[in-house]
C-alpha cells in the first residue's frame, strides 16, 4: 500500500516515461492506479519503472459490502474457493467486504456480479463498488447483458442514460 508522498513519486515517474496516471485507489492492503500509456510506453517498461505489477487490459477490481457482514465469509469461499470463476485471481477480505480482483476477458462482469448475487441471495442486499473505472468495453458487455439488448455498442452507449440502471443492477 502506498503512501501519498509514494503516489506523488510514481505519478512523476509514470509521467516522465510517457504515461499518465488518471486513477488511484487503496484497499485491502494495496493501491491500485489506472494509467494511460503513451504511444512509446510498454507495460514492461512502466512494470519496472515502478516495481509493480502492470496488468493490461486492467483487471476489475471490486469492492462488495453485503448488507449483512454475516454472509462475508461464505462470499469469500465462494469468489476464492477451489470452485471459483478462474478469472478471479485475488479475493481479500476487510472488515465489512472483500475485494475481488478479476480478468473480465476471462470471467464477464455479469457472471461476477450474477454469482455475487446467487451467493448472497439470502441476504438483504449488497453493493458493488469498481475501485478502478470500467472500460467501455466491460461497460458495454454489462449493459447489453443487463438491457437484454445484443446489438448495443460503445456508440450507443450512454453512460448518462444507463448509470441509474447500471447502479440499480450492482447494488
Amino acid at each position: 500500500m502506498l503512501a501519498q508522498s509514494e503516489r506523488d513519486d510514481a505519478t512523476r515517474a509514470v509521467v516522465s516515461a510517457g504515461a499518465t496516471v488518471t486513477s488511484w485507489n487503496v484497499a485491502g492492503a494495496r493501491t491500485y492506479a489506472t494509467v494511460s500509456l503513451g504511444a512509446n510506453v510498454a507495460p514492461a517498461t512502466l512494470a519496472a519503472l515502478l516495481r509493480a505489477e502492470v496488468v493490461s487490459p486492467p483487471l476489475l477490481i471490486l469492492r462488495v459490502t453485503p448488507d449483512a457482514s454475516r454472509a462475508l465469509p461464505g462470499l469469500e469461499r465462494a469468489l476464492s474457493g477451489p470452485g471459483r470463476p478462474i478469472g478471479v485471481r485475488d479475493v481479500r477480505l476487510l472488515a465489512d467486504a472483500i475485494v475481488v480482483e478479476c480478468n473480465a476477458n476471462v470471467t464477464p462482469l455479469t457472471l461476477l456480479v450474477a454469482l455475487i448475487d446467487i451467493e448472497l441471495a439470502s441476504t438483504s442486499g449488497r453493493t458493488i463498488e469498481p475501485l478502478i473505472g470500467l472500460d467501455d468495453e466491460t461497460l458495454v458487455a454489462f449493459a447489453r447483458a443487463l438491457l437484454c439488448e445484443p446489438e448495443l455498442d460503445s456508440q450507443r452507449l450512454i453512460e448518462t442514460h444507463l448509470a441509474d440502471a447500471i447502479a440499480t443492477a450492482v447494488r
